[in-house]
């Protein structure tokens, strides 16, 4: 079920705030993740008729027995695994609303209800697929760890009058009202801001923002846009999870993937530096380069070794330019050396690499994003791509293994760690993921300058 991608676990307290759907959101999660008792809630209002999305309900009255609302709670959960708690039904205008409960009521409910898991819905928008915060909002509960900020990706479309609720707000970030609608930076800026999508959330708490009402393959494309935008602009935000609340199965989490060069050997068989090789406008490095940069990648890192000097200097040279980290043992010869040079270098938010061999000119962009995909879709902790069954480069494999791949012994190779776990092979429809330019021979055979000649 991939209400995991959120990893929401025992003694979470989550907090859904922003717009787009944040009701349906946290009723959804509630009916699916895997606990026996769980409350909803909110600390605004929500429309009174939701309250039946609940097969339990009870009222909160601040000045009520608070020892006889908790064994309430708690038999409520008892009976029916699941409650929503709100502050009461309101009367004359407000008669639709239910009200919200006090921000510290919903972390005493793990002690004093025994709940498992508590969501709270701590935002309103009016059914506006996007807003941002005035100065009293949002009410996010006390101790909460988990915020999630929503934005529905119907606001793309559209004057921020007509999308948007506090439209003020959102020109004060800095968002203008264009005719033509959002950009995929507006959106980002508004999730990754401290006064945005991470405005009141607590300084332990994680956040992970859902893009929400994603169904067409227009506006997936826009939600990939808008997921690496957000990651490169807030460290604090762990992922991002694009989708729909009704297709739960097809969500992605987009973490941060670091696409890792490996250039740092010997071109024994070809005799020359083969990276630095003529390949269409520029070189052969420079093409693999150039591909994954034109990925869905968080960023590149290069492992240089021999030819240093020309490696570096295309590196430099690419659009932006790609930073390099150096393998001091590649004399070795040994590939997981420079694997876990890599490795070693990495920052903790990156949840996977995508292992490129430099000499791979040919592997299509839409390949890397094949197996970024998957793994935000959660098939697999590492994998591959296959064409016609056979598997081939590059692979990806997540930070789960990142302890085992630093512990391999020098005279290793990366295969050693695919051979000892399932690897998902992900179907391409080109055989470039088999070829590889290893010698003059391949060179002259996979060289578009030759090969049309």
């Amino acid at each position: 079920m991939n209400t995991e991608l959120f990893n929401i676990v025992t003694h979470d307290l989550v907090a859904i705030v922003g717009g787009g759907g944040k009701s349906s959101l946290m009723f959804a999660l509630a009916d699916n993740l895997p606990a026996s008792r769980i409350i909803t809630s909110t600390t605004t209002r929500i429309f009174a008729e939701q309250i039946s999305h609940s097969p339990a309900a009870c009222f909160y009255d601040e000045q009520g027995d608070d020892l006889r609302f908790f064994a309430k709670v708690s038999d409520a959960l008892d009976a029916h695994g699941q409650c929503i708690i709100v502050g009461g039904i309101g009367s004359g205008k407000n008669v639709e609303k239910a009200f919200g409960v006090p921000p510290d009521l919903p972390a005493r409910l793990f002690a004093r209800a025994n709940a498992q898991i508590v969501l709270v819905e701590a935002d309103g928008s009016r059914m506006r697929p996007i807003k941002a915060p005035a100065e009293h909002e949002p009410v996010i509960p006390l101790k909460t760890t988990l915020v999630v900020p929503m934005v529905g990706i119907d606001a793309i479309d559209g004057r921020l009058a007509d999308i948007a609720h506090r439209p003020e707000k959102m020109q004060a970030l800095g968002i203008p009202d264009r005719a033509d609608g959002l950009t995929a930076a507006d959106i980002a800026l508004l999730l990754a801001h401290p006064k945005g999508g991470l405005k009141g959330v607590p300084s332990g708490a994680r956040v992970v923002p859902f893009l929400n009402k994603v169904e067409t393959a227009v506006q997936r494309k826009i939600a990939h846009e808008i997921a690496q935008l957000t990651l490169q602009q807030q460290p604090r935000i762990e992922k991002v999870i694009i989708g729909a609340v009704q297709a739960m199965d097809e969500w992605e989490a987009h973490g941060r993937i670091t696409a890792v060069i490996l250039a740092a050997g010997k071109s024994e068989r070809m005799g020359v530096p083969k990276l630095s090789l003529a390949w269409g406008d520029g070189t052969i490095l420079e093409q693999t380069m150039s591909r994954a940069q034109k990925s869905f990648a968080h960023d590149l890192l290069l492992v240089t070794g021999h030819d240093t000097a020309n490696v570096k200097k295309m590196a430099r040279g690419a659009t932006p330019p790609v930073p390099t980290i150096h393998n001091a043992a590649h004399a070795d010869g040994e590939m997981i050396l420079s694997l876990q040079t890599a490795v070693a270098h990495l920052d903790d938010s990156i949840k996977a690499i995508l292992v490129l061999l430099g000499d791979q000119p040919l592997v299509e962009t839409a390949v890397l994003n094949q197996l970024m995909h998957a793994f935000w879709r959660g098939e697999g902790e590492i994998i591959a791509p296959a064409f016609e069954g056979q598997r081939g480069n590059p692979v990806l494999i997540a930070r789960t293994h990142f302890t085992e791949l630093l512990a391999l012994p020098p005279d290793a190779a990366p295969h050693h760690l695919l051979r000892r776990h399932p690897v998902t092979l992900i179907p391409v429809g080109s055989d470039s993921i088999l070829k590889d330019v290893d010698n003059p021979k391949s060179y002259e055979a996979l060289n578009p300058a030759t090969r049309d000649s």
